[in-house]
């Protein structure tokens, strides 16, 4: 049993977050985590804009890195044509037979895990735009 420094009220470990860094690592906190909720919730409602501004400058962050990340991908040649493009031009076409979670494009804009979008681009071909054309054109003619 622990007493929680906060609301004085003794109560098992499991009601306590541990650390997780630092010198006191897998100490657990001396507030208990309905204390400790309470108290992110009333930092938040005091704070809101400032949090939403943190959270867009976060998103812009992480948007321009993905999107940078993908645009180095796409700097290669075609795999059918071998013409050399833009990374604009370029496309992620997924093979016949992998089974395609979602587009990288919205995967990207999403704000999903680059670690994901990885998993993704490895089911693809990266290939000109012209050469997807004709690609799709080509599965949805065979069936």
């Amino acid at each position: 049993m622990k007493r929680c420094s906060k609301c004085e009220m003794q109560k098992v470990y499991r009601d306590f977050y541990r650390r997780k860094r630092g010198e006191r690592a897998g100490q657990y906190y001396e507030k208990c985590k309905d204390c400790m909720k309470a108290r992110g919730r009333n930092y938040y409602h005091l704070n809101r804009n400032r949090q939403l501004h943190l959270a867009l400058i976060r998103r812009r962050k992480y948007l321009s890195k993905a999107k940078e990340y993908i645009a180095r991908l796409k700097d290669r040649p075609c795999q059918d044509c071998g013409k050399r493009y833009p990374s604009f031009v370029m496309d992620f076409d997924h093979r016949l037979g992998e089974k395609k979670f979602l587009d990288v494009t919205r995967m990207v804009l999403g704000g999903w895990a680059l670690e994901k979008i990885k998993i993704e681009i490895q089911k693809c071909d990266i290939v000109c735009a012209n050469c997807h054309r004709i690609r799709t054109y080509g599965k949805y003619m065979l069936g």
